[in-house]
């Protein structure tokens, strides 16, 4: 094994949107373990749009990034070495790796450490359909939404990497229809072509709202929303008794100050159609993670559920990866492979 590995430090607090100059890429030694501690090679790092708040530690749930720390994030690593029960060598794990092609991890919770089983599939998918991002449509479609045979759905964010997987577990379910919105006629024709949806809106284009009435006439009995905003007021307005609405993120929002989010005019509907809002946060739900990996895993062979995987090959990619999230360029689960041998 190699003496050296490389990895990314936050090199200062990003103004706006994160550029590559907001990361350095240093090389260390590669780290002794200790008791209760394994070792981890990294095999695939995911990026998610939550990073930039990492990076400004405008989050309650993960660890202060201070600068020169390495970026958080999560992935799939290979265990080289154990001195820890709980992690065997050899072990397939996803967990909080960071941005370094190796980590060092310990049996507790912060580490939200999940030993993958179906490792017969694709190793990638366990940053994506096997992961977190699949975990979440998991919960948010079957678990808070309960989609039911006959269900009107629309899903906001419809092509990013849980959104991806969201349109097929919903007509697993027994969904009648699914729409999907997206930006661009590029992520729009990829809902449709590829990833299970009946139709496809483009937020980008004029309309949009006029748009949902033409494809739900009849109303929506559930929302899956990833931006928020004016977007998840406007869908409240045109929801049906007993609806069900997801809040899973809110991407919309995340670049501008509190006092620049919209206010809701049609919060009153949730009471008057006697429907359901509920957010969650995925790491809630650790006791469930193995049964979520095995149910994508059977759709997944059964074909039900495909998973899109968006990948670069090279830690040196991690800054570019995570700053095509909000470009808007990627679409499915944006990852990079750091070790090109992985499968």
């Amino acid at each position: 094994m190699a003496s050296q590995m490389k990895q990314w430090v936050l090199a200062k607090r990003p103004v706006g949107l994160a550029t590559v100059e907001d990361f350095h890429l240093v090389e260390v030694p590669i780290p002794n373990i200790e008791e209760g501690q394994a070792l981890v090679k990294t095999l695939y790092l995911g990026v998610a749009p939550v990073m930039l708040r990492y990076m400004n530690n405008e989050t309650e749930f993960e660890r202060p990034l201070h600068i020169g720390d390495v970026m958080h994030g999560r992935g799939v690593g290979r265990v080289v070495e154990s001195k820890c029960d709980a992690f065997k060598v050899g072990d397939i794990v996803q967990s909080k790796l960071r941005w370094r092609e190796y980590a060092v991890i310990q049996d507790e919770p912060y580490y939200l450490t999940h030993t993958m089983h179906n490792t017969d599939l694709n190793l990638s998918y366990g940053v994506g359909a096997l992961g977190m991002n699949g975990f979440t449509a998991v919960l948010g479609m079957r678990d808070i939404c309960a989609v039911q045979p006959g269900d009107t759905v629309l899903v906001s964010g419809a092509a990013g990497s849980v959104g991806s997987m969201v349109g097929f577990i919903a007509k697993t379910l027994g969904a009648k229809t699914v729409i999907g919105i997206a930006g661009g006629e590029k992520k729009c024709r990829l809902l449709t072509e590829q990833l299970g949806y009946d139709a496809a809106l483009d937020y980008k284009s004029p309309g949009l709202y006029e748009k949902i009435d033409k494809y739900l006439p009849e109303g929506i009995d559930v929302f899956f929303d990833n931006v928020g905003g004016e977007l998840l007021d406007e869908v409240l307005g045109r929801i049906n008794r007993r609806a069900r609405i997801a809040i899973c993120g809110r991407i919309s929002e995340y670049l501008i100050p509190p006092e620049q989010y919209h206010r809701p005019r049609n919060l009153y509907r949730i009471g008057l159609k006697d429907a359901k809002m509920e957010g969650f946060f995925i790491y809630d739900y650790a006791k469930n993670h193995h049964e979520y990996e095995h149910q994508m895993a059977q759709w997944i062979r059964e074909g039900k559920v495909k998973p899109y995987e968006d990948i670069s090959v090279g830690i040196e990619h991690m800054p570019h990866a995570l700053i095509s999230l909000y470009q808007g360029t990627n679409g499915g689960t944006r990852m990079v492979r750091v070790d090109p041998s992985a499968h």
